[in-house]
């Protein structure tokens, strides 16, 4: 039977081509991840029930006066229930695309990815526990320090594992060197547990001032330039502060790794100073 043009604007209007570029690839690790992604995106489009099968396909048919007819809102279904299937799989990589060959409605391939990954594996959790029980702050800066930890309990907590924030914090104290260890007495004595942002706060100003105390060791630094030729010491008192209190400035703002090695490597320092 040949539609009618009401008909035809009716499957084919409203119809939604989602992007997914921007959604992160799947892998075996990160399928929590990529479903928070695309649930969230499909949610805004109001196409959710599409992929978890609470929005199922009308009846293909309709049936009017002992008449059969193709039902125009069934069509217009599976026009767009192709389209959210096509963005899916450019979401995949040709091997879990292989995985999902076998399925012909975006609610398919959402069932299919969920049973082979959504289970997290004991191992990777155990895993990510361990990094973190051995994390140091080493010679990294606290920026970086605190970003490898924090990655790692936003893993757990993909993987439905969640630390608690106490556990959190007690993983970042634990990793920190002797000369922070003003800072763990300070956070441990207290009654409720400081935010991640608060104690990284307070670890940046205490990075500054180990900074500061190192520099005070200029004389030695003043020797070597005595060697030097004057252009390269113009340079040097150019780029270098002049006073304490621009000392201090500089220093209590956050450090690139470049800068801090920069620094550490200028003073001398090669390990950790006693407590």
């Amino acid at each position: 039977m040949t539609s009618s043009p009401a008909e035809t604007i009716d499957t084919t209007s409203s119809l939604l081509n989602i992007n997914m570029s921007n959604i992160t690839k799947i892998t075996s690790v990160n399928y929590l991840t990529w479903k928070l992604q695309i649930h969230a995106l499909l949610d805004g489009y109001a196409l959710a029930g599409h992929v978890e099968g609470s929005a199922p396909p009308p009846a293909a048919t309709l049936t009017t006066d002992n008449h059969t007819a193709a039902n125009p809102s069934y069509t217009k279904w599976v026009r767009q229930d192709k389209l959210l299937y096509s963005a899916l799989l450019g979401t995949m990589s040709p091997s879990i695309q292989a995985l999902v060959s076998r399925t012909k409605t975006s609610a398919e391939i959402w069932q299919t990815v969920a049973a082979t990954y959504a289970n997290p594996s004991r191992g990777h959790v155990q895993q990510l526990n361990q990094q973190l029980e051995h994390f140091k702050k080493g010679d990294k800066t606290i920026d970086e320090y605190l970003q490898g930890l924090t990655t790692r309990f936003d893993q757990l907590a993909l993987l439905g594992k969640p630390l608690d924030h106490d556990d959190q914090i007690d993983s970042i104290l634990r990793g920190l060197p002797a000369e922070y260890k003003t800072i763990a007495n300070q956070m441990e004595g207290r009654d409720v547990a400081p935010t991640i942002t608060e104690l990284h706060e307070k670890l940046l100003t205490k990075e500054a001032k180990v900074l500061a105390l190192h520099l005070d060791i200029v004389p030695v630094s003043a020797n070597i330039a005595t060697a030097r030729p004057r252009s390269y010491q113009g340079k040097q008192q150019q780029r270098q502060p002049h006073t304490k209190d621009q000392l201090a400035d500089a220093l209590t703002k956050p450090l690139s790794r470049a800068r801090f090695i920069e620094l550490r490597n200028k003073i001398g320092v090669t390990h950790a100073p006693p407590s």
